[in-house]
């Protein structure tokens, strides 16, 4: 099974990096950014008849800290 985990801080979290990135962002283009949340990205791909339940774990336990930060799985269709 394949899946993409992203882990993003939670709303209403400080992101120092995604604050920094607005701030060079800001300068660079000359204009005003809203807002630029950085996050993490992974690719998971395993084969186990508890792929789900494994990479659900792996995403909340190992992954993301569950106090000031979200995260979403996104599982890959197996039939393309």
């Amino acid at each position: 099974m394949k899946a993409t985990i992203i882990v993003k801080p939670k709303k209403g979290v400080l992101d120092p990096q995604g604050n920094a990135i607005k701030k060079v962002a800001n300068s660079y283009f000359g204009t005003e950014f809203i807002d630029i949340r950085s996050g993490k990205y992974f690719e998971v791909n395993l084969e186990n008849k508890d792929a789900k339940d494994i990479i659900q774990q792996l995403a909340s336990k190992i992954l993301s800290n569950e106090i000031i930060e979200d995260y979403e799985i996104i599982y890959e269709n197996r039939n393309s």
